[in-house]
């Protein structure tokens, strides 16, 4: 058995476990970026929810400001019959309608950001299965590579040392 054969042998296995180290390494990082985004969207929806209901508390404390301004200035003029009641009816309609509209944009921007963070997520997963797939393969064809090229002094070695 010739020593230059089995470090030569020694140091392509050794290359051949450090590369599928390394692609495993990018790997679970892919993966770990999958989720960080995802985590990241999650974020982003429980962001919009809250700006949305902060919205909806404004609107709602605006309307409930500018109601007790018309009561008051009805009053002021003396006023308190129908027309009245028929006014301030309207603008509550008004603001439920805005409170509505608010609530459903809430809900869209949430099953978007949702709908992102799965995405997110799920891609990471399979792109880190993809490159741990794409490792198993370039570490088989490069252990093969290394089989098939040593020198028959080597082999010969090799088979007596698994013989015995």
């Amino acid at each position: 058995m010739s020593l230059l054969g089995i470090l030569g042998t020694i140091i392509s296995t050794k290359g051949a476990f450090d590369q599928r180290s390394a692609e495993r390494k990018a790997a679970a990082d892919k993966a770990a970026v999958g989720k960080l985004e995802a985590r990241q969207f999650v974020n982003e929806l429980f962001l919009a929810k809250a700006q949305g209901i902060d919205a909806i508390s404004r609107i709602l404390e605006d309307a409930k400001n500018a109601e007790s301004q018309n009561i008051a200035a009805f009053s002021a003029m003396g006023r308190e019959d129908r027309s009245v009641k028929a006014i301030l009816k309207a603008n509550n309609q008004a603001v439920g309608e805005d409170v509505a509209n608010i609530e459903r944009q809430t809900e869209l921007v949430a099953a978007k950001y949702a709908t992102q963070a799965a995405v997110a997520y799920k891609y990471g997963q399979n792109a880190s299965a993809g490159m741990r797939a794409t490792s198993n393969a370039n570490f088989l064809g490069n252990m093969y590579k290394i089989a098939t090229n040593l020198p028959p002094s080597v082999s010969d070695g090799l088979k007596n040392v698994f013989k015995a």
